[in-house]
């Protein structure tokens, strides 16, 4: 009952939040979609035109690597025209290309289309943090974090099983061939559609949207050992490499898992269904990310959390099995949700306000430029030699990355604090 009694609790402090940050994460709800209907579906869209993973990798490579040059000019953009026009217009963009892009079948068209998407995914991704920062109460920010990460997977989870379920319901009904070009395309549109949902609740913010850019409550904690521009820029390379070296396991691995789940056997429905509830699980587990963090220091919890699926993708160098692959794909989605909000708000806790802008931007940039290259090279070694060398990509930079990262902050008090130094929502209103 006391469980029961908390979970109340906790959501009448969430519904006590200024109402932009209530609309933010109606925002969030659907904001993703779109993006988990093509991760489930593109890919499996391209093999019924019949494209083969290295193309698929070089479209992978194209998006994310456009994605990467307009993230180094998103925090410029950041700055001067605020998280909300970031987010308003970049969702409005990435529903125009994503929409010709689930249309498009010419090669030379998809990568077209598939570079314009990725340009616009990125004001998806960057502004996120910045907005939490931005707009909501100080120290309820781990807390908004954490929620509206936990949103955006459960948007996930919605375009993953709308677009694992739609082709098979609407097959037989009006004679489409399952699998085809056809059917998976009306799933993508679909996904898209109910994405567009989340264009509704930017449009309605007030206090976001007129508020300037430079009356925003980005305020630094102040922290007499991070107040040198060389410390300054000494966190800020790091948040990015590590970032980089994460991207080049994930871009390796992630633009081809759900064409792994089909070799080993199983039909895009039961893919829906692995990633739908995967992203449902990351969902609730981010949810007390930001707790785990106040209990062990969130340089320790994210240290923890990074590598807990290190040891399951290496297993798979040594065993392809189904319920090994899926319980991977579960562990590496827990891992994100948990993992993101901390480290995130590690950037607003060791930066003052343009330099935390610059840090989400750059690392933006170096994620997908490692990911980019990872996907290209990825595709052409599963053609050649299958899905083992990209595992063994996997275990190899995300290692890399962890121990780096734990290294380069190990020394920060910011990365030690403990439970009270950063109060929840619940806490603030019990």
């Amino acid at each position: 009952m006391s469980l029961f009694q908390g979970l109340i609790r906790y959501a009448r402090s969430l519904l006590a939040l200024p109402r932009d940050i209530r609309l933010f994460f109606v925002y969030a709800l659907f904001s993703n979609v779109a993006i988990g209907a093509f991760t489930l579906l593109y890919n499996l869209y391209l093999i019924q035109l019949g494209y083969r993973e290295d193309f698929i990798g070089l479209v992978n490579a194209a998006s994310t690597g456009a994605l990467a040059l307009s993230a180094l000019g998103l925090g410029r953009l950041l700055h001067q025209r605020g998280s909300w026009w970031c987010l308003t217009y970049g969702t409005g963009a990435y529903l125009a290309t994503s929409t010709i892009l689930a249309l498009a079948t010419q090669p030379a068209v998809v990568l077209a289309c598939a570079i314009l998407q990725g340009m616009a995914t990125t004001f998806l991704f960057v502004p996120l943090m910045p907005f939490v920062i931005d707009h909501a109460p100080t120290v309820h920010r781990a807390t908004v974090a954490a929620v509206a990460l936990s949103l955006t997977s459960v948007s996930s989870t919605i375009g993953s099983l709308l677009a694992g379920w739609l082709p098979s319901a609407i097959g037989p009904v009006f004679n489409i061939p399952v699998p085809s070009v056809q059917s998976y395309r009306v799933a993508l549109l679909a996904g898209i559609g109910v994405c567009a949902v989340a264009i509704v609740p930017l449009l309605v913010m007030r206090e976001a949207r007129d508020r300037p850019p430079q009356a925003t409550s980005t305020l630094h904690i102040h922290d007499p050992q991070s107040k040198s521009l060389t410390e300054i820029r000494r966190y800020l390379i790091a948040f990015v490499i590590a970032g980089g070296l994460l991207s080049i396991g994930n871009g390796a691995v992630v633009p081809f898992y759900n064409v792994y789940l089909d070799t080993l056997g199983l039909s895009a429905r039961t893919i829906g269904v692995i990633y739908a509830v995967a992203s449902l699980v990351g969902a609730l587990f981010g949810l007390v990310g930001p707790a785990i963090a106040r209990i062990c220091g969130p340089l320790r919890a994210v240290t923890i959390i990074r590598f807990a699926p290190v040891p399951v993708f290496a297993s798979l160098m040594l065993l392809q099995a189904i319920p090994l692959a899926i319980a991977a794909h579960v562990i590496r989605m827990i891992s994100i949700s948990m993992a993101w909000p901390i480290d995130s708000m590690l950037v607003a806790e060791t930066l003052p306000s343009r330099a935390r802008a610059n840090a989400f931007s750059f690392r933006s940039a170096a994620w997908n430029i490692g990911f980019a290259a990872a996907s290209f090279l990825g595709g052409r070694l599963i053609v050649t030699f299958g899905y083992v060398p990209v595992f063994a990509l996997y275990t190899l930079f995300c290692t890399a990355a962890i121990a780096y990262f734990m290294q380069q902050f190990r020394h920060h008090p910011a990365a030690h604090a403990r439970a009270g130094s950063i109060p929840s929502v619940s806490e603030q209103h019990s």
